[in-house]
């Protein structure tokens, strides 16, 4: 009852989100701007601020970036082997790969704080510190390598580069950690970081629900439920049995088993549609994931947690 009780307020949220776009409360132009701020000032902003300060000598980072690692690479294997039996089209398998594999962060640190706390939070950014720079590559690199571009490896490892180190969340997590470590930096400026932050979240989960496109789902039905089973059903019981294998503790196990339970990242679209896979099939699943979220995040996190 506590996972839903604390699931409930982020989904409302996001249906607010929804209705303030269905009936135009504010304008289309308030929303691509809304998106922006958030993803390239105020989400860094949030992981500056939170591991600026957190205590990373409690973490486990080594096997944390093995269980990562081992996660990632075991769905990628079962979804290009399951891709060699199916044969969708390339660039429709690209949209089920990151539908499978990628996750909305604005979702998940709501949750994260809701149901663990500030040491969950803690956990969650460190593993997000991890997590998005290896999705990035991995996605990037299956919509080029499936998009069949004919580009040399050069240039998409060109490419693949260019996507890690312009990506603002990593290099908001790289920021937070160099200050961590090394370069201390005034109260004042954290303050004004965490006020930065504060706003994330609950913007974020609107502009979530403003993307929402409900007319969308009929179509598309095999795909659809191939991504979405490995987003709720394969990657969390992949992480559980890892965790298990390699002795990870508690709380990093829970937070991690949330993470991979949450629905696809919106930022899909916009790499989607740079990189030549179906963007209008990764709308669809996008939508369809955020929708039921609601119904398969507490329920396998009563099971799995």
């Amino acid at each position: 009852m506590a996972i839903i009780l604390a699931i409930i307020p982020v989904f409302l949220i996001i249906f607010c989100g929804f209705f303030c776009a269905r009936y135009q409360f504010v304008s289309s132009d308030f929303w691509r701007g809304a998106e922006k701020v958030t993803y390239f000032l105020l989400f860094p902003a949030l992981l500056v601020s939170k591991i600026a300060v957190a205590d990373l000598s409690q973490l486990d980072i080594v096997s944390s970036a093995i269980l990562i690692i081992l996660l990632y690479l075991i769905l990628t294997a079962l979804l290009v082997a399951l891709q060699a039996f199916i044969g969708f089209p390339p660039f429709k398998f690209t949209s089920i790969y990151q539908g499978g594999i990628r996750l909305n962060t604005y979702i998940g640190l709501s949750l994260v704080i809701a149901l663990f706390g500030p040491d969950g939070l803690v956990v969650a950014i460190m593993l997000l510190t991890l997590m998005i720079p290896a999705l990035n590559i991995l996605c990037v690199l299956v919509l080029e390598l499936y998009h069949q571009q004919g580009d040399s490896h050069k240039k998409i490892a060109k490419r693949v580069i260019k996507s890690i180190v312009n990506n603002p969340l990593i290099l908001g997590c790289v920021a937070g950690v160099i200050i961590n470590l090394f370069l201390p930096i005034p109260a004042v400026f954290l303050e004004t970081l965490d006020i930065f932050s504060k706003a994330t979240l609950p913007l974020g989960l609107l502009t979530v629900g403003a993307a929402l496109n409900l007319r969308s789902i009929s179509a598309s039905l095999k795909p659809i439920v191939v991504s979405s089973v490995a987003k709720f059903l394969v990657l969390p019981i992949i992480a559980v049995i890892l965790c298990y294998l390699l002795g990870i503790d508690t709380l990093t196990r829970n937070v991690l088993v949330l993470l991979t339970l949450l629905p696809t990242a919106s930022a899909s679209y916009i790499l989607a549609r740079q990189l030549g896979g179906d963007y209008e099939l990764m709308a669809t699943i996008i939508t369809l994931q955020t929708l039921l979220a609601g119904l398969m995040m507490p329920l396998m996190l009563i099971i799995l947690v």
